[in-house]
């Protein structure tokens, strides 16, 4: 009921036939006013039946409720950026977003990546840097984006459908602590993952996570485990200085 008072309100403020100036006019005008706050203060997304809001009232009400970005034709870049600052999923209301736009939508929310269209490798990436799960999002993800995602957490590992011996390994030299989620019926050797070790650790250009990881990596190591490599060794035999300095600085800390 309050709706429909509401509208009746809007198409006699409308009305061509009225001097803007007569008491009447403004004490309708203000009465229109006065149900606007009381009604977009308890629900927002009552804009939907709002003929030409204005651009302030648009902007309060999607500074309440993102979602309110939903009813509003041709959004501005004010009301745009607005939305996105209070989450990423905004961009699902928002028509043709631009990467520039995309991007900081995945930055805010990874998962708002389910709601663009075909994002490009960029955004991909960006997305499975917040959160290795949003991998779930991307059907045919790049090597690129892959490595990214298993940089940002290992367990990216059992986000991949696809995973075959050749990837396994490849991701392996780009971050050491994905080897216990290398499962076994691929047939990775412990000689092929050792010999990656031994080519990461004679150079001097490794990354010091890589090396770190190698040293803290509970699946590396001893008798009973399934890679059953000894690293402190094989620095020692085989490290650069580099390689060592790290290692010892890594001791060094427990």
């Amino acid at each position: 009921m309050e709706f429909e008072i509401f509208q009746i309100l809007q198409k006699l403020c409308n009305l061509h036939v009225w001097d803007k100036t007569a008491c009447c006019y403004n004490i309708l005008k203000n009465l229109l006013k006065r149900l606007l706050k009381r009604r977009f203060s308890q629900a927002p997304r009552a804009i939907q039946f709002v003929e030409n809001p204005t651009e302030e009232l648009l902007k309060t009400l999607v500074e309440k409720d993102w979602a309110v970005l939903e009813y509003i034709d041709n959004p501005s870049d004010t009301l745009i950026q607005s939305a996105l600052a209070q989450s990423g999923w905004a961009i699902r209301y928002i028509a043709n977003p631009s990467e520039e736009l995309q991007l900081e939508a995945v930055k805010a929310n990874y998962d708002a990546l389910q709601y663009i269209n075909a994002p490009s490798e960029a955004v991909q990436l960006q997305a499975v840097q917040e959160s290795y799960l949003a991998l779930r999002y991307i059907d045919e993800p790049s090597v690129a984006v892959l490595e990214a995602a298993v940089k940002q957490d290992p367990q990216a590992m059992r986000q991949i459908t696809n995973l075959t011996k050749d990837l396994a390994l490849h991701l392996f030299k780009v971050s050491a602590a994905i080897v216990g989620y290398i499962p076994n019926t691929l047939g990775v050797t412990v000689d092929e993952i050792k010999d990656i070790i031994l080519d990461a650790i004679s150079s001097d250009t490794v990354d010091e996570d890589y090396v770190r990881e190698l040293i803290n990596n509970k699946a590396i190591g001893g008798r009973q485990s399934k890679w059953p490599i000894d690293i402190l060794s094989l620095i020692d035999r085989y490290g650069t200085r580099t390689v060592k300095k790290i290692a010892v600085g890594e001791y060094l800390r427990y």
